[in-house]
């Protein structure tokens, strides 16, 4: 069956109709229709809409499935587009291309064939009276809700490949060719939900802009600390620099100053020729320091 009817309203009952006995005229605030389309069809799609008195229907746009999701309004509905996630048998991640046309009192969902979430959803809603107190907004929140929740089973199942890879590194050795495949493996399965997920290129740009400014203000920081860190380096570097020239002096007028006597220290002008020969080692030594840019 290509397609399935539901027609839901506040008395709890919900009826699975054939699309031919749908008036959407006479629709009330309390019932809600629900038109679940299994195959991109165009002649079933066209069907569809023509029964909702849907002009200006993008049929090509729902026919054909994009890489990224999409709304757009019209003038008595919304059109947006959806990528859900599922793991197959194989434990692959498929992406699962879902269009919705949302307007007064009715949701339609076009896609290929069953979704787990929708499925479970009708299942899990049958018989509960407030569906027909909900309006076509709240109720596809609901099922946005599912979508949601749809890729976060599929994270678990990545977090759970990466325990698992924690685990071998740490029970035996890993080939890096095995490793590096497994990463690129993750990283393209990532790298996608994030793709399918974002709602369009606006959101994602205006999502790269506020990561880029956190990264910025954080940088900010990291310069700063790397700027005080330099002048912390500079001036220990002078007082290094300082101790050893005056420890060398110390050194110098500590031996001159041991009790012995010699020639030297009986010229008058002894202690000159010291404090000149200091202060040419200084001067020698700075400019030496000056030259290795050590300061």
């Amino acid at each position: 069956m290509k397609i399935l009817v539901y027609l839901y309203d506040e008395s709890g009952k919900e009826k699975e109709v054939n699309l031919e006995e749908i008036d959407i005229n006479n629709l009330n605030d309390q019932q809600l229709l629900w038109i679940n389309i299994l195959e991109r069809d165009a002649e079933t799609v066209r069907r569809v809409t023509t029964a909702l008195h849907l002009i200006k229907v993008p049929i090509k746009g729902i026919l054909r499935t994009r890489e990224r999701p999409k709304i757009f309004k019209f003038q008595d509905f919304y059109h947006f587009f959806i990528i859900s996630v599922e793991v197959d048998r194989m434990g692959k991640i498929c992406p699962i291309p879902i269009d919705f046309l949302v307007g007064k009192n009715f949701v339609v969902t076009v896609h290929d064939g069953d979704v787990k979430y929708l499925q479970e959803f009708t299942r899990r809603e049958k018989g509960e009276r407030h569906i027909g107190d909900l309006d076509a907004e709240s109720f596809v929140a609901t099922m946005l809700d599912l979508h949601i929740v749809s890729y976060f089973n599929v994270l678990e199942k990545i977090e759970k490949e990466v325990d698992e890879m924690d685990e071998n590194i740490l029970r035996r050795d890993l080939e890096d060719e095995e490793f590096l495949k497994q990463m690129v493996k993750l990283r393209n399965e990532v790298s996608k939900l994030r793709r399918w997920f974002l709602l369009n290129e606006h959101f994602e740009s205006a999502v790269d802009s506020i990561e880029s400014s956190r990264e910025t203000v954080l940088s900010l920081f990291d310069l700063y600390t790397t700027k005080t860190s330099h002048r912390m380096n500079y001036l220990m570097k002078r007082l290094t620099f300082i101790t050893i020239l005056v420890g060398g002096m110390g050194v110098i007028a500590g031996v001159l100053g041991m009790n012995f006597e010699e020639e030297f220290f009986k010229n008058s002008n002894a202690f000159w020729f010291v404090i000149a020969g200091m202060l040419t080692l200084a001067i020698l030594t700075t400019l030496y320091a000056r030259r290795k840019s050590w300061f």
